[in-house]
Formats: structure tokens, C-alpha cells, sequence
């Protein structure tokens, strides 16, 4: 038996996807110890871990700015979160004497102590991956969905010119260099990906995009369900058996009421009945005026309601995509933030989906999306076979045996 410490970031969408593994590597023997924020103790000790507390060091959320500027600030949190976590908790993981770290991708901290310890390190990705070497095959791409450059003066002037990616991640890459008084570095892969010899993929080759850019150190895991034992209730008995639209824009964005109330326009006295999830932050007060045909709660057990939903209106979170296609709920994709809009993308490509590329978000086409999907039974059907590469994989169970390989095969190098 090894152990393995796990550190995760707060965020339901980064950890909801590492339950399955972890519980995973505790059947085939291993002791896990997962570090994350105190709100999701609970839903980590139910895989068998034992959970350890960043002690209110962490804290992820939103930056109201909006494309390079965003993205240099989030670059910025990272960096400041891995030096203070790195500190704080050096000495306690040096004294647990893990035999491997796992990482998240965006747990900077946990690449650097596994490197002070010398210890192999894997990261993961939970959200959509995106790696530097997917711009060189197309970088507009990047521009637009990763660093969502669109509106920047320096982008715009230099619109169309192919090295204008290359020139202004060089630039971002400096900037965090030097600001921290680090050698060289490359923003995306070292940064935002902290990149390790081996990194676990949520998806499939045929469902990522620019997927020839991922070389073999890119394990593609498949995505696999993992019941949730979550302290929530929720009245089924109200589920009348008519078409169910399930709408939710996850758990990290408020200020949406505006967003809500068009989805209560749209399908209001319909014939649809919608279940919505409107997240901790919103007050009963906001949607005390939902209609008849509405379930509105703070929270609701999704993988519950994707059993029984016939539409998903998601704002396409990697960890909302990855599940519905799971349960072969085809979706309507609304991207509010980063990545999600590489999301929308790939379900549009798979024909899982729509993706609604309006900024401001219209009833009618929301209700003629839904209709859409609703009436044409391809879109679930794309699910399902996108659902099938998943487990053609080999699933979990090949990632681990993997996982293994690559912890003894590091062992050996380290010690020849």
C-alpha cells in the first residue's frame, strides 16, 4: 500500500470529478489524504480519504474584469496561492511522507511540493484542458475561447497576424516571471497546468478539441459517474411526468437573477416543467415570483435530476458537460466565463447540444432551443455515443493501473 496526497481546489465542478479516482486508488489498496477547503470535508471523507483543511488559505470565485485582463489575474492568484500554501503547508506533507502527490491543475502548490520532496507528481484536469501547444494549431482559437482577447486594443490592432498569440503569452509570461522573480516560464503550461510527466484527461480524445496536440503524457480517462451521498432534499413528488427542462449555471457566478428571469419568461406555462437550480447566493425573494411550472431551489442532487431531466440549460461547466452527456441529457449551452466556452464548442461539435452564442440571452431563442433538442431524438442520441468513448477508454480502472506504473517507473529512474 502507498501513500497519496491529493490537493484539489474549492470548487464543486474541480472536486466532484477526482471522487471517483480517489475512491478508486482506496479499493485497489492505496491510503488517500486529500487537502481542500472545509465545505467539501464531507463529500471527500464519503470516498474513504481522510481530509485534510487548507484552513481557509485557498478560495477560489470570479474577477468581474473580462478577457487578457482576467486572465492575467487569475494567473496572479494562482502564483500568490501556490507561494502562501506551498509555505504553509511544506512541513505538515514532508512529515505524512506521501510516496506520490495528485494534483489539480490549477494546484500550482502541490506540483512545487512534490518537487521539494522528490516524490513523482500527477497532475489532473477537471475543468476542459487547454495546453499551449493546441495554439499552434490554430491560435486565433486561443485568442478568442482561451484568452478571450476579443475587444483588447492589443488584439484588435493586431487582428489576423499569426504570431500575435505567440507575442502577447510571451509578454503575459514575463510579466508573472518576473513579478514572482522566477526563471523563464510558460503561462499556460506551467501556470494554469502545471504540467507534470503524467496528466490524467476527464474526456476522450474524440471529444476534445484539437486533441492531436496532447502528446502521450496526457492520460484520457474517460469521465465516470460517482454517487453523491449530498445532504440535500428535494419534493419528486412534485415531478409530474411532463417534458423536465433542468436549468443551472453552477456554483461559483451570482448576479444572475436577470438570466432567470428569462428563463422564466421563456418557459413559463409551457409545457415544460422546469427544475432551476439558482445556487447559495440568491435569495428566496428572487424568484418568489417563478411560475406554477418551476421547482426554483438553491441547490438540487443533479445527477438525480439528469436521470430524469430531457434538457439541460447549462452555462457549461466542464463537470455539468461531462455528467450530462453521462446520464444523455442533451444540453443548451450558455458560457458565461474561461473555459466554459470551449465547452460550448465541443457539444456543439458533437451534436450534444446547441451552444447559444447571444450575450444577451433572448426568451424565444432560449424556447426554440429547447424545442429544438426536445423534438429531434439525434441529440440524445449523441450523447450516448459520446458517452460510449468514455468507456472505451478503459475508464478509471486503466487510469490507475497507469498512475501505478508511472509512480514505480519514476521510483526507479530516481534511484538509478
Amino acid at each position: 500500500m502507498s501513500k497519496v496526497i491529493f490537493f484539489g481546489v474549492d470548487l464543486h465542478g474541480h472536486v466532484n470529478p477526482t471522487l471517483g479516482l480517489v475512491a478508486k486508488l482506496i479499493e485497489r489498496g492505496e491510503e488517500v489524504i486529500y487537502y481542500c477547503s472545509d465545505a467539501f470535508k464531507d463529500k471527500i471523507e464519503q470516498t474513504g480519504a481522510s481530509f485534510r483543511s487548507y484552513r481557509g488559505l485557498l478560495g477560489f470565485g470570479t474577477h468581474d474584469g473580462t478577457g487578457i485582463d482576467t486572465f492575467l489575474v487569475f494567473a496572479d492568484f494562482l502564483m500568490d496561492k501556490s507561494r502562501i500554501l506551498t509555505e504553509a503547508l511544506s512541513e505538515e506533507v514532508a512529515q505524512l511522507r506521501p510516496d506520490y502527490i495528485v494534483h489539480d491543475a490549477f494546484s500550482l502548490w502541490g506540483k512545487r511540493l512534490a518537487d521539494q520532496l522528490g516524490v513523482p507528481g500527477i497532475a489532473f484536469f477537471a475543468n476542459f484542458p487547454f495546453i499551449d501547444e493546441m495554439a499552434d494549431r490554430d491560435p486565433e482559437f486561443f485568442m478568442v475561447y482561451v484568452l478571450r482577447a476579443e475587444g483588447d486594443p492589443l488584439y484588435e490592432k493586431n487582428k489576423g497576424k499569426h504570431d500575435i498569440y505567440r507575442k502577447l503569452l510571451d509578454k503575459l509570461s514575463r510579466m508573472i516571471a518576473l513579478r514572482y522573480s522566477l526563471p523563464p516560464l510558460n503561462i499556460i503550461n506551467d501556470v494554469f497546468c502545471s504540467k507534470q510527466p503524467l496528466n490524467l484527461v476527464f474526456t476522450s480524445r474524440s471529444f476534445q478539441i484539437h486533441a492531436d496536440a496532447f502528446d502521450d503524457s496526457h492520460l484520457f480517462a474517460g469521465y465516470s459517474l460517482y454517487p453523491r451521498q449530498e445532504p440535500v432534499t428535494f419534493p419528486y413528488e412534485l415531478l409530474d411526468g411532463r417534458p423536465l427542462v433542468y436549468i443551472a449555471f453552477g456554483t461559483i457566478l451570482s448576479e444572475l437573477s436577470e438570466l432567470y428571469e428569462t428563463c422564466f419568461s421563456a418557459f413559463g406555462d409551457s409545457r415544460f416543467q422546469v427544475v432551476m437550480s439558482v445556487g447559495p447566493k440568491m435569495n428566496a425573494a428572487d424568484w418568489s415570483g417563478a411560475p406554477d411550472n418551476f421547482i426554483v431551489l438553491p441547490y438540487v442532487p443533479q445527477l438525480e435530476i439528469l436521470e430524469k431531466a430531457d434538457v439541460f440549460i447549462t452555462h457549461g461547466g466542464a463537470n455539468s458537460i461531462y455528467e450530462s452527456i453521462c446520464c444523455h441529457v442533451p444540453m443548451v449551452v450558455l458560457p458565461q466565463v474561461f473555459d466554459e466556452y470551449m465547452g460550448a464548442l465541443m457539444v456543439e461539435q458533437a451534436g450534444a447540444g446547441l451552444y447559444i452564442r447571444n450575450k444577451q440571452i433572448d426568451a424565444s431563442v432560449l424556447k426554440v432551443a429547447v424545442e429544438a433538442i426536445v423534438s429531434d431524438p439525434a441529440y440524445r442520441e449523441n450523447c450516448r455515443r459520446v458517452q460510449q468513448t468514455f468507456e472505451a477508454t478503459g475508464g478509471l480502472d486503466h487510469a490507475v493501473d497507469e498512475m501505478f506504473k508511472f509512480k514505480e517507473q519514476k521510483v526507479y529512474d530516481d534511484a538509478y
